[in-house]
């Protein structure tokens, strides 16, 4: 595995023990995702800076675009969260990329707040994670998140990561309090 890409793809659809589907952002509308989004801004964009406002229609068509060269350059992966059976309803999604270190993925998570405490995002999380340390070349997956986000730091010792560090991270939103908390699964 190179610093840059992967010798190998994820799958394209992930199902989770409830039936939920984590799906390549490239199979689900455009118009579910904008509608999710631009429904829960608030929400969202309290810890998400690309959701800080509700996304154009030109915005969601070309960051799905840079998604898709990404995924198939094997450069990062970005999932959405739907219901079981439905690809026009959107309940959060998910995200593996380099981060920087070879060998070592990164995730990331979100859910629209109307279905958040249902373990949704700990489901996801936990799913990227062993989809990531499936692939090959990858020794370990880590959780970067504010440690002003409690929901979020709440998930990666619920599914066997273990804290690294804290460190300074310049706030990307106004919920953030700027130190980073950096949780590291070895996959073992």
């Amino acid at each position: 595995m190179t610093k840059g890409s992967l010798s190998g793809l994820p799958r394209e659809n992930i199902e989770l023990p409830d039936g939920s589907v984590l799906r390549r952002r490239s199979l689900v509308s455009d118009d579910a995702f904008i509608d999710a989004v631009a429904a829960d801004v608030g929400h969202l964009g309290e810890w998400l800076r690309w959701a800080r406002h509700p996304p154009t229609r030109e915005e969601t068509e070309r960051f799905r675009a840079e998604q898709d060269a990404d995924w198939d350059a094997g450069r990062s992966f970005v999932y959405v969260l739907t219901p079981p059976d439905r690809h026009d309803q959107v309940l959060g999604g998910g995200a593996m990329f380099p981060n920087g270190e070879v060998g070592v993925l990164e995730i990331g998570y979100w859910v629209c707040s109307p279905s958040t405490g249902r373990g949704l995002a700990t489901r996801a999380a936990a799913a990227l994670t062993e989809e990531g340390l499936g692939l090959p070349g990858v020794k370990a997956m880590e959780i970067h998140c504010d440690r002003a986000n409690a929901r979020s730091a709440a998930i990666p010792p619920r599914i066997g990561y273990r804290l690294l560090r804290i460190e300074a991270d310049e706030p990307q939103t106004a919920a953030e309090a700027g130190r980073s908390m950096v949780w590291r699964h070895d996959g073992a």
